[in-house]
């Protein structure tokens, strides 16, 4: 998690610096969060931001099989939150905003699903990698509009998995992605691409569009893409 007591915060991000916070205590006030019908509890992220007399703390919670609601407690130290803001997202789903006044013991809140179209998207890795191991490709959603979201100045930006692709011997991959340019209102945001070891997990390179080369860059969030998009390897 991510705390300043003076008031000038930092970001989370699920895969940095930030801690699950998936228990409660009944002494504390609580935003009980319940997931929409039919989601994989499993595949589900959440990250919360609470502002209070202590300044600013973030987190998210850790999914788990069969479980239908979280429970994030809204105090810190013994000091209460005042308000919570939170960015959910579900396979499927459009992403869901919440901004919460804390006004009682515990806030409950049911989360929506609505539904959320595919778009393909080709893409050829060059020049094609020679890997030892088999290799994915990992999409990644890049939340830029999050600082203004939580109203943050600074820190790493909320980040969530997406969608994985193998690429054959060519390098070419095929990948279905959420289609989040319906919600282009939220604001700016891109897909970031990674390329790893199946076995390991370990990243082998950066895959960002040719044209942006050498500085590895993101995808734009758009409705539909060209036939083909060429990615350069940037090695990690």
């Amino acid at each position: 998690m991510v705390r300043n007591g003076l008031g000038i915060v930092l970001f989370l991000s699920t895969g940095l610096f930030a801690t699950s916070q998936d228990t409660y205590s009944q002494e504390s006030p609580t935003v009980r969060v319940d997931l929409p019908p039919g989601i994989s509890p499993n595949d589900v992220h959440i990250n919360y931001f609470m502002t209070g007399p202590f300044g600013g703390y973030g987190g998210f919670v850790t999914p788990a099989r069969d479980r239908l609601s979280y429970q994030i407690i809204a105090a810190v130290d013994g000091k209460l939150a005042e308000r919570v803001k939170l960015i959910a997202y579900a396979p499927g789903c459009q992403i869901e905003t919440l901004d919460i006044q804390v006004q009682s013991q515990t806030v409950s809140r049911q989360l929506s699903c609505v539904p959320l179209a595919q778009t393909i998207l080709r893409g050829q890795i060059m020049p094609t990698p020679i890997m030892q191991q088999p290799s994915e490709v990992e999409v990644a959603y890049v939340a830029m509009w999050d600082h203004r979201f939580f109203g943050i100045a600074d820190g790493p930006v909320t980040t969530f998995h997406v969608a994985t692709a193998i690429p054959d011997q060519s390098g070419r991959f095929e990948v279905s992605l959420p289609d989040f340019s319906v919600q282009a209102n939220l604001g700016e945001a891109e897909f970031r691409f990674t390329l790893r070891e199946i076995k390991t997990g370990n990243i082998i390179a950066s895959l960002s569009p040719a044209e942006d080369a050498p500085a590895p860059r993101g995808l734009r969030v758009e409705a539909s893409y060209p036939p083909l998009i060429r990615f350069s390897s940037i090695p990690r």
